[in-house]
């Protein structure tokens, strides 16, 4: 008679209790970059959304496939980022799901996720609340209806950077003993 070890089970929880204001702030940081990945999307079929006419003479220059790629990839890029926030909070964070092959049920590495997390969140920190605001696009010669809802859907972005980092320092606590 053979016995077989049971499957690894994919944790329910955390190994430690994760703060509320850590899930919380995870969450917003996983719906930063929402707003304005929607924003951008109509310029591809030619809606200016208060652009100037140089921007969008440049931005149809190019064929559809091309500026559909540019702009739901980069909105693609963007929120899929962002999600990664929330497996600083979860337990897919901390040990490989049972789909992925020969790592399934084995614990992370602490610095395999602190590390990119805070890279990731100095660089949005410095992108988007130093260096953003300089090289803001849009028509500033007068504040209209559309500066003032590019600037509603572009303004979370000054969040994400500052929340990554508060979550990841959660996380490297809640680890690292």
């Amino acid at each position: 008679m053979t016995t077989t070890a049971p499957p690894r089970q994919r944790p329910r929880t955390t190994g430690r209790p994760v703060p509320r204001w850590a899930v919380i702030a995870a969450h917003v940081a996983a719906l930063t970059p929402v707003l304005s990945s929607l924003w951008r999307l109509p310029l591809m079929f030619g809606i200016a959304m208060g652009m100037d006419d140089a921007f969008m003479d440049d931005m149809m220059s190019h064929p559809l496939w091309a500026r559909a790629a540019y702009l739901v990839g980069l909105g693609m890029l963007s929120d899929g980022l962002a999600f990664l926030t929330i497996g600083l909070v979860r337990p897919w964070g901390e040990v490989f799901p049972r789909w992925v092959p020969v790592l399934c049920g084995r614990r992370i590495p602490v610095l395999a996720v602190v590390v990119p997390a805070v890279i990731g969140g100095l660089a949005a920190t410095m992108v988007f609340t130093v260096a953003g605001p300089l090289g803001w696009p849009g028509n500033f010669d007068g504040v209209d209806g559309w500066t003032v809802m590019m600037t509603a859907c572009y303004a979370p972005l000054v969040l994400w950077g500052p929340l990554v980092l508060a979550v990841t320092f959660s996380y490297w606590r809640r680890r690292r003993a």
